[in-house]
């Protein structure tokens, strides 16, 4: 509301209303009628399709001109009482962090305002806040933390907005009744930033919005129809919804299954995969793993794909099309052996399926591939799994395959045990089953 537009543009930007509208102020000129069903803007108002776009141009120019005057790090060129700074935009919504003396950081955030001040732009004082350490910002906590010899940021869900979640969250849970649908997008809006905040619940609030598209499919068609017209039946959403409770309402912090905060470093620091190195691959029949320290196979896995986690993926033994969920179950079969061993100096996950590797990066997972992904996600926060990934071509994957081959059917796709490759290394046994799923489980009070 506060970019104006060039006269010349207010033919093509106005509304019509179905009900006529009455002026509660001043004319502005004398020909300007009392009432009526069309709206002419002469500002940037809402609900204009190219208006985003418009102001984003407006916003990002007073954003990265008011960079121009921060010193981005303490010897780069600028003002030389200044503090060194950085300024970050969400929307209209910006933040300026500083580092440096209290009067140098007066100076900088002087500097910013003063210049904003100058191109026009009306500042909302009142939402506005100054803090030296913990700040609020686009609905998200922050603090600064010292980890070592250096400063860490760390981003954490503010304790009123998880328990409003929570609360919104229980009457999915129990899985009884419907609820509507505009009561259902604000959940789901709430949930996202959630996802936002803590990667690590991104598969379980994508299991909220897989249940919501199943829901309104159903209701789609008649036949299947599970709620009142604007309602979505709560057993389609209670899984993920006691997840998400159980994720929301810890014991304790010590306790906390999943800690909701993340903590953002300057620099991530790197995985070596001459250090530790986990080589894995699969096939229909089964799975093979090694673990590599210091270059040489230590330890290695094979397994033999049950029916009961064929019947559990909605995948079938011997058939192709499920290759990529069974490449990620080795990869996720692989860290439940190997991750806590490796998580001081983290371990590099091999392989030759991108999508399995992107999705354990990623945590995200279409479908039932989620099973595996959630189960990952929680894990590697709270066992404090460390992995990265890296593509290995199916032609240097050798070890691996024939692993994942022992137990395919005689002829071509059976292979022999790798003995030379893996002389000096020790087998180890996966847990069992029942211990792989344990997201299945959860039941929130």
């Amino acid at each position: 509301m506060s970019i104006p537009l060039d006269r010349r543009e207010w033919s093509v930007n106005c509304c019509q209303l179905s009900e006529d509208i009455v002026l509660s102020r001043r004319p502005l000129f004398d020909s300007e009628p009392r009432k009526g069903k069309f709206i002419l803007w002469a500002v940037l108002g809402f609900g204009g399709k190219p208006n985003p776009l418009v102001f984003s141009r407006v916003a990002s120019f007073a954003a990265r001109t008011a960079q121009g005057l921060l010193r981005p790090t303490p010897l780069a060129q600028g003002h030389p009482r200044a503090s060194p700074g950085r300024v970050q935009l969400y929307v209209d919504d910006p933040t300026v962090s500083v580092a440096g003396p209290a009067e140098s950081n007066a100076l900088a955030i002087d500097l910013v305002a003063l210049w904003w001040l100058s191109l026009g732009i009306p500042l909302a004082w009142r939402k506005g806040s100054w803090s030296d350490n913990l700040h609020r910002w686009i609905g998200a906590d922050f603090v600064h933390r010292a980890v070592g010899h250096e400063f860490v940021a760390v981003v954490s869900v503010p304790p009123a907005f998880a328990e409003e979640l929570l609360q919104m969250l229980k009457p999915l849970a129990r899985g009884r009744g419907c609820t509507a649908d505009a009561a259902l997008d604000v959940v789901l809006g709430k949930a996202g930033r959630l996802a936002y905040i803590l990667p690590a619940t991104r598969p379980f609030v994508a299991a909220l919005w897989g249940a919501r598209a199943g829901s309104t499919s159903a209701n789609f068609e008649r036949k299947r129809r599970e709620a009142p017209p604007g309602q979505h039946a709560n057993k389609r959403f209670a899984s993920a919804a006691r997840w998400l409770c159980t994720l929301l309402s810890p014991p304790g912090p010590a306790d906390a299954l999943l800690p909701l905060e993340t903590v953002v470093a300057k620099q991530r620091a790197k995985i070596d995969p001459d250090h530790a190195c986990i080589k894995c691959d699969a096939s229909p029949w089964g799975g093979g793993a090694v673990l590599y320290e210091e270059g040489q196979p230590r330890e290695f896995l094979v397994l033999q794909w049950s029916a009961t986690v064929a019947e559990h993926l909605h995948v079938t033994i011997g058939e192709p099309h499920g290759q990529t969920m069974w490449e990620y179950l080795i990869i996720y079969v692989s860290l439940l052996c190997w991750g806590s061993r490796c998580r001081h100096h983290g371990v590099a996950i091999m392989g030759d399926n991108l999508s399995a590797l992107s999705g354990t990066l990623n945590l995200k997972g279409k479908s039932h591939l989620t099973k595996i992904t959630r189960e990952i996600a929680w894990r590697k926060c709270r066992l404090g799994w460390r992995f990265s990934t890296g593509h290995l071509p199916a032609e240097r994957n050798i070890v691996a395959d024939a692993l994942s081959r022992l137990s395919a059917p005689a002829g071509a796709d059976k292979k022999e045990f790798p003995e030379k490759q893996l002389r000096g290394a020790s087998q180890r046994e996966a847990p069992p089953e029942h211990e792989w799923w344990l997201s299945d489980w959860v039941v929130a009070d």
